[in-house]
This record gives structure tokens, sequence and C-alpha cells, in this order.
């Protein structure tokens, strides 16, 4: 197959066209096996990264884009992307979607890439949610040795006698056994990985569980960053949005996460990203993203993340006034 990439699907918005670079013929640079280009990427502020999520699955196109490949035979991220975009409700919560590509085969989104904005951010990936997998994957019966291995790392004691004699699992007791050592079960979220400036991402956040250990930990990357009101202003309008929105009610998403930068000179954003697992439900039925879930009703907790993740950031934020209001006093 020609390795120039064929376009599927434009999108129309001319304003997310403005800082995209037009790629040579024949190009090899969006492959994800190698990164793109010195010539495309000589403008870039950053060194690109990738924070979590598959090994692989980026990379980046542009000065100003990234490709992100399809890990699911269905195209529920584009959908999803296109029906945020066009609802303007919803499009300024989201990075910028280009277009879905076809390229040797594989099937690509490019979106903006979020790093333009910012000269050398600490970043956040917050992986939103009380459940963490598909109603799909309840039935699936399936013993993976490779996630016993995984939950024994975790938590040597955690399988049964049972599981011990297989020496496997099933993808749901996995994932289930994942959102009762994170603080996804009972806060409705979890933070995947961190990158503070000039560092390496930290991604050994998996039993980071309570209230208390989640906060210390956003204490930690916000620090006393004037980014953090900002911060907090944007996550109730993120929330309020999802509240408002017709396409929320309709689907369930699992998986999804909050994307939080913020840079030295405290410029910030937070933006939701990862649509790959974000599925229509049955017609008919409406999500509220808050009720607990049973199989059946899709429920997936989102909304209690957004507001156990509000109730730490302003709690950080009392805590930020009290310090300030104490040091004006003393002094």
């Amino acid at each position: 197959m020609d390795s120039v990439p064929r376009v599927v699907t434009p999108r129309k918005h001319a304003h997310c066209y403005k800082n995209v670079v037009a790629f040579p013929p024949h190009t090899s640079a969006l492959d994800l096996t190698a990164p793109a280009s010195d010539a495309l990427l000589k403008n870039r502020k950053n060194a690109w990264i990738q924070l979590a999520g598959h090994p692989g699955s980026f990379a980046p196109a542009g000065p100003n884009t990234i490709w992100k490949k399809r890990i699911t035979k269905e195209n529920y991220e584009t959908k999803t992307y296109e029906a945020l975009m066009d609802d303007p409700n919803t499009e300024s919560i989201i990075p910028c979607f280009y277009r879905e590509v076809e390229y040797n085969a594989e099937f690509f989104i490019e979106i903006e890439d979020l790093l333009q904005h910012f000269n050398d951010p600490n970043i956040m990936d917050i992986k939103m949610g009380k459940r963490t997998f598909l109603e799909s994957e309840v039935k699936n019966a399936v013993l993976r040795k490779d996630l016993y291995e995984k939950m024994i790392a975790l938590d040597p004691n955690a399988p049964t006698t049972e599981e011990r004699e297989n020496q496997a699992i099933t993808k749901l007791r996995y994932m289930q056994f994942r959102e009762q050592e994170s603080s996804t079960a009972d806060l409705g979220f979890r933070i995947d990985a961190i990158r503070m400036s000039g560092e390496m991402p930290h991604a050994n956040l998996k039993k980071t569980k309570s209230k208390e250990q989640v906060s210390c930990v956003v204490r930690q990357f916000l620090g006393s960053s004037k980014a953090l009101p900002v911060i907090c202003r944007r996550l109730r309008d993120i929330r309020h949005r999802f509240e408002c929105s017709k396409f929320f009610t309709t689907h369930e998403i699992i998986g999804s996460s909050l994307l939080i930068m913020y840079d030295k000179q405290d410029k910030s954003g937070v933006w939701m990203i990862d649509f790959a697992k974000t599925i229509p439900i049955d017609a008919g039925m409406v999500l509220n993203h808050r009720s607990p879930w049973q199989l059946g009703n899709h429920e997936d907790g989102y909304l209690n993340g957004m507001d156990s993740l509000i109730e730490v950031c302003e709690g950080l934020l009392k805590e930020q006034s009290t310090s300030v209001e104490n040091e004006r006093t003393e002094t």
C-alpha cells in the first residue's frame, strides 16, 4: 500500500486548521515506529511526551498535531470527537479533532497536540469514572496469565485459592481489583501518571487510594502554583458542560481521562481525552453518570469522579488561600 496517508473523515471546522502543517508527498514521518521528521518538528516548543496509554499508540504528526492509533475495530473515538466538536457547548473541552486517516492499512485520528500551548509543562493524566470495564467484558470468561502476574505484582495476597491454582484471572477480575486498589472505587477517578517540568513521567501511582493520598499527590503536582484557581474553574466548567450535553446522557464513558497541564508562566488547561470506549447505549435509556452501577444500567460514575476531583482541588485552593492569609497576618 502507498505510504501516503488517506484522509477518511475531514473536519469542517476552519479554526482547527489554522496551525496544521501539510505533509510532503510519500512521507513516512507519521509511521508510529519512528518519530516525525526534523522538518515537521522544527517549530515544536517541547519534546513530545506520551504520559500514559498503550505504548506505541501515539506519534507526533507535525508541529501542532498528533496521531492516535485506533486500538479497537470500532471508530467510537472518531464519532465521539465529531459529536462533541459539532456541539458549541462541548467543543472547547476537548482537543481539536481534525480527521481520521488510513495509513499502512491501519486507522488513526489526528488531533491537536495540546503541548503546543505550553513551555515544558507539568502534566497529570487522570482516569475518570468508577467503572473501568465495558459491560460486554463481564461475560468474558477467558483466563489470562498476564493479568494474574500483574495482580500479584501489586498485591501478592490478592488471588484466591482457585486463582492461584489456575495462575490466571479474567480481565473483569483484574479491572475490579485495580478499581479497589486505587481511588477509582471510592472517589470515581485515579491519577494514572504525572510529569513534572524537566523530569521523566511518574506512573507508579497504582496504590494511591485514599482521599488524603490523592490530595497529597495533587498538592505536590500543583505546589503553590497560581494556576490552581484557574484549574478549579475549568473543572467546574467542564462538569457543567458535561451535565448539559445530550450526547453524554446517551453514552457510557469508559477509560476516558482528564488531562491537566500548566507551566512556569502559570498558563494552564484541562481537557477531556480518550474516547475509544465511549459507546452509545440502548435507545430510550438516559444516564446521569452518578448512579451506582448495576449490570445493564450502563452507569459509569464519571460525574462522581468529577465531583470528587473538584472537591480535592477546591480543598487545596482553600489551603492555599489560608496560607497566603496567614503570611499576610505574620507580616
